[in-house]
């Protein structure tokens, strides 16, 4: 890792930590506070909403009480028809006198209108043995076939007639089998001149009015019963359509369950605390669900032993309150503030401590491995400096073993190739029958065989000998006017022994009288060295080997092209590199130094043009390389390939 790198990352986690542990203490400081805010505005909800729920039922009590006061009913029951008993006929429907028709008449248009000023869906008068006297449904006054004798039935009949006057009986929501959806019914007894309890008033009202109460806009609000269902809830849709529910309907298949707010022991276990309370003011309790605190503000109802609830989880404490949510963002954009302006420190403090490494870096990038310069100082910084001397000490060391080296090596290729002419011309004096005499077959072998190796290894020290030069920079290149033409048909001639041997067909496709200023015989040895390598990789008697030249502008474009193996694209990324084998296992069966494709590259790039393959796998390997049309001597001699740069 960069220095610059290292130092960017110490401090910024420096900054970062003590930025970030300072906004955590301050934020925490001021949360317990905020929590205790939101309980208490949550608690002032709650209350509020208890409040509601009981006035509501207050209010259906006061009017059910005011409407029973009425003296029709008393009228109708102190009649003496009334108390005579009920007549029925064959088909159960009762039948009024002209006289009780008169006062149920008065009965049915203020039952009309009662309903007409207060939200009830159905209103009715039972009498003790549980015959309907009227009833109005959604403002509509039930015929006399349609009134019901089986009223006591209903849960609420005898608790009716149980209760005082001037009291209400409250009965637990069921489905109405009138209206068909979730009803509170209230009733109170109707008491005749004599003291007799002889009826009670009874009217339902929609649960959707008390669902509705639990409505909020932040958090959750519900009414827990005790059997474990919730009867309102703010986060639950509930169907409250007329004829939405069948008649007598289990509360458990309509309400959804408690469990819908969570599942975790935690929660039920604060639930249990809130049931076992028996005192009826506001508390309050937490329990954790997923990893995240919920805080339940809860007050017990008067009536079913209900509990009005509300939650909220601790992420919704914080955002639902203005003044932390705006301490929370200041303290971000201060905490942002703080921590961009570090990091910008940090950076300008080490990019200037790096500077001088980058920059030292950069030069020796830059050097020419062949002439390895000496770098000057950079700057004032005695470390950075006290390095570039060390290193110049070991330049000056490098320098002078690379020169040793390249004596070395001249010295040794030429010792090398001076015995090695002599040696293939005495092969060629035994092989003259004149000169020396006959040779049997097997010393002709012999003498074949060494006068091959000895070509090999005179041209591998030749190879050695180019790069040797191209290193130093002292290959020599001339600058005449080359006929292309006569180039390549030169070379179609002088190879036909080497096609004849593996039967390979060659083509030269040149169709232009081309003529370019360059080194003729540097441009004649590497066409050779790629028609001999392709020589190499064509099959016997299908080989097919193709090459020419063709204008392009300002330069001749020249080709070789053939019809072997070709050359993975993995592989040809290197095939320019000294030394480089596409097949290096022991057993391969083309064998060559390696240098051939190096030296190329390095003529075309000091001839003034570039080298470049295209090629896949199993179908043929096409190299081409161009030569500028007109090039000076002087400025061919200028550019000289930098082979080791080619071998990295």
């Amino acid at each position: 890792m960069r220095i610059k790198s290292k130092l960017v990352i110490l401090f910024s986690i420096i900054i970062v930590s003590t930025v970030v542990a300072t906004s955590i203490i301050a934020f925490k400081s001021l949360e317990s506070a905020v929590i205790d805010s939101q309980i208490k505005e949550m608690t002032d909800q709650v209350q509020t909403k208890a409040n509601l729920i009981n006035d509501l039922h207050y209010r259906a009590a006061q009017d059910l009480l005011f409407s029973v006061k009425n003296p029709v009913f008393v009228r109708y029951f102190d009649l003496r028809d009334t108390v005579a008993g009920n007549v029925h006929d064959k088909n159960k429907v009762l039948q009024f006198t002209p006289q009780q028709r008169l006062v149920k008449n008065e009965l049915d248009q203020w039952i009309y209108n009662f309903q007409n000023r207060f939200n009830v869906d159905e209103t009715c008068l039972v009498d003790i043995n549980g015959q309907e006297i009227t009833r109005v449904v959604l403002k509509k006054v039930a015929l006399d076939k349609d009134l019901s004798y089986t009223e006591w039935m209903t849960p609420f009949f005898r608790p009716s007639f149980q209760n005082d006057v001037d009291h209400v009986y409250y009965q637990r929501p069921y489905v109405s089998p009138d209206t068909k959806r979730w009803v509170f019914a209230y009733t109170t007894p109707i008491v005749r001149s004599d003291g007799y309890k002889a009826a009670f008033y009874h009217f339902e009202m929609p649960m959707k009015i008390f669902q509705d109460l639990v409505q909020t806009t932040s958090g959750r609000i519900y009414v827990a019963d005790p059997s474990g269902y919730l009867v309102a809830d703010s986060s639950y849709k509930f169907n409250q359509n007329i004829n939405s529910e069948p008649f007598r309907q289990s509360p458990k298949d309509y309400f959804p369950s408690i469990n819908t707010i969570s599942t975790s022991s935690d929660f039920n276990k604060a639930l249990r605390n809130v049931q076992s309370n028996a005192n009826t003011d506001v508390g309050h309790v937490t329990y954790n669900s997923n990893g995240e605190l919920h805080y339940i503000v809860f007050k017990k109802l008067a009536l079913f032993g209900w509990i009005l609830a509300y939650e909220k989880p601790y992420s919704m404490m914080l955002s639902g309150n203005t003044n932390l949510s705006s301490l929370a963002i200041t303290m971000s954009i201060i905490a942002g503030i703080a921590i961009v302006s570090g990091l910008i420190s940090v950076f300008i403090i080490s990019d200037r401590i790096s500077r001088p490494i980058r920059d030292f870096a950069m030069k020796c990038r830059n050097q020419d491995v062949s002439n390895l310069q000496i770098i000057n100082p950079i700057g004032n910084d005695k470390e950075i400096n006290q390095v570039i001397y060390a290193f110049n000490e070991m330049i000056q060391r490098v320098n002078a073993i690379e020169k040793q080296k390249d004596e070395f090596a001249s010295m040794v290729t030429h010792e090398l190739k001076s015995p090695l002419t002599p040696i293939i011309g005495w092969c060629q004096t035994l092989k003259n029958p004149k000169l020396i005499g006959q040779l049997n077959s097997k010393q002709l072998n012999a003498v074949d065989v060494i006068q091959k190796n000895a070509k090999r290894l005179l041209q591998l020290v030749g190879d050695i000998l180019d790069v040797q030069k191209l290193d130093l920079n002292k290959m020599k290149f001339d600058s005449q006017p080359v006929d292309v033409d006569d180039l390549l048909n030169y070379m179609y001639n002088n190879l036909q022994n080497v096609m004849a041997q593996k039967n390979i067909k060659q083509i030269n496709s040149t169709k232009e009288q081309l003529t370019v200023r360059s080194d003729r015989n540097r441009i004649e040895q590497v066409l050779n060295n790629l028609i001999l390598n392709a020589v190499d990789f064509v099959p016997s008697e299908t080989g097919k080997i193709e090459y020419g030249a063709q204008s392009n502008g300002e330069e001749v474009l020249f080709y070789v092209k053939d019809n072997g193996t070709g050359i993975p694209l993995e592989k040809q990324k290197n095939l320019f590199h000294k030394f480089y084998q596409i097949d290096t296992s022991v057993t391969r069966k083309h064998g060559g130094s390696g240098l051939g494709l190096a030296i190329s590259k390095g003529i075309i790039e000091s001839l003034g043009g570039k080298i470049w393959i295209e090629s896949e796998l199993g179908k043929g390997a096409s190299f081409y390389f161009t030569i500028p049309n007109n090039r000076t001597k002087t400025a061919m001699s200028e550019k000289v390939m930098d082979v080791k740069n080619t071998a990295k």
